[in-house]
């Protein structure tokens, strides 16, 4: 892939728990959504987290925003930025 993009310095990765992305699926309403079963949820999730965190050719930098609302709430918003900017 690298071949025809330029590799990023960094990669943010906007992590949210299980529960909070079913509560996403749910209020989307998207028919297509709604069968996924939060077991096979829990392991794509857990799955990329882990995959991320063991990286070593490229920086990534995870943020939890779980317990945040960064469309609805500008505070999340800005804290996102903040977090981001950091690096």
């Amino acid at each position: 892939m690298y071949k025809e993009i330029a590799k990023p310095d960094l990669y943010i990765y906007l992590y949210q728990n299980t529960t909070r992305l079913i509560e996403n699926i749910k209020t989307r309403g998207r028919d297509y959504e709604q069968n996924i079963a939060s077991d096979y949820l829990e392991k794509i999730n857990a799955g990329y987290l882990e995959f991320l965190k063991t990286q070593k050719d490229f920086k990534v930098k995870i943020i939890d925003i779980s317990d945040r609302d960064f469309v609805d709430d500008r505070s999340d918003y800005l804290w996102v930025l903040e977090e981001i900017c950091e690096e």
